[in-house]
């Protein structure tokens, strides 16, 4: 179409729409919550506690792997 010179002159509706639109939904590359390229958020703190339990129960059950 540019090869063309073709012009795009959106109509009054589409315009009522994107006046009347969220945000989100207007510019959805300021979406920051659902970015697919947003690096993960943590998913699980462990307290010290928590920590110390599941070391106690990798030690009863004779498991010896680091994760």
């Amino acid at each position: 179409m540019a090869l063309q010179n073709a012009v795009y002159a959106p109509s009054a509706a589409e315009q009522a729409m994107w006046l009347t639109a969220p945000e989100r939904k207007k510019r959805p590359w300021f979406d920051r919550e659902h970015d697919p390229l947003r690096t993960p958020a943590p998913t699980h703190n462990l307290t010290r506690r928590q920590r110390e339990d599941r070391e106690r129960l990798k030690a009863y059950f004779h498991i010896n792997d680091d994760l």
